[in-house]
């Protein structure tokens, strides 16, 4: 039986919480647990006051953030098949929220299945225009996700050097290329079993 995994469930006051990506703050790490003291609502997003293990008191904003639940565990679970733990570099590194919006234009737009997506995460625009062309493809959904593949391969290319940097890895273009590759089909995996 396969488990589902929810990201930004609805949380009460005493749940614990594990940040998987908080826009724009760089002092907690995503995988920081914490602790929900207080939920509310502001201009129709729901907030979250946290109080987290390292100490902050940031606060969560469905909008923006991306949270998991940490239910009680069992005693016979097994970590390993969560795939939230299995890809924290992907959240940590990777603008999630913006390519769950790339892949969904993507997928609207039928140029390939979700199974064959992960080149498009890197290909750009230029590349991209190519292959819709070969495959006679037209719309502006199409035309969304031109606008978006540039930038897709610019946060591709700059989430796999920070992933590089932060572990010490020398910067190679061969290396670059492998890890590329490797985080884009971690972003379309964890896409397909979120969404």
């Amino acid at each position: 039986m396969k488990t589902v995994f929810m990201i930004n469930q609805e949380l009460n006051v005493g749940d614990r919480v594990k940040l998987l990506y908080m826009d724009g703050e760089t002092y907690i790490e995503p995988g920081t647990e914490g602790t929900v003291v207080k939920s509310f609502e502001l201009f129709g997003t729901k907030q979250y006051g946290v109080e987290w293990d390292n100490g902050s008191k940031l606060g969560l904003i469905a909008d923006s953030d991306a949270w998991k639940k940490i239910e009680p565990k069992k005693l016979d679970e097994a970590f390993n098949e969560d795939p939230f733990y299995q890809n924290i570099d992907t959240f940590k590194f990777f603008k999630m929220k913006f390519f769950q919006e790339f892949l969904k234009k993507l997928r609207e737009c039928g140029v390939t299945n979700m199974f064959g997506a992960a080149p498009y995460l890197y290909m750009g625009r230029q590349r991209m225009e190519v292959d819709f062309n070969y495959n006679n493809v037209e719309s502006y959904v199409c035309d969304d996700v031109l606008d978006m593949a540039d930038k897709a391969q610019s946060e591709m290319i700059n989430g796999v050097i920070k992933y590089m940097n932060e572990n010490n890895k020398e910067i190679e273009i061969e290396k670059v290329n492998r890890n590329v590759q490797k985080f884009a089909t971690s972003i379309v995996v964890l896409y397909i079993n979120l969404y």
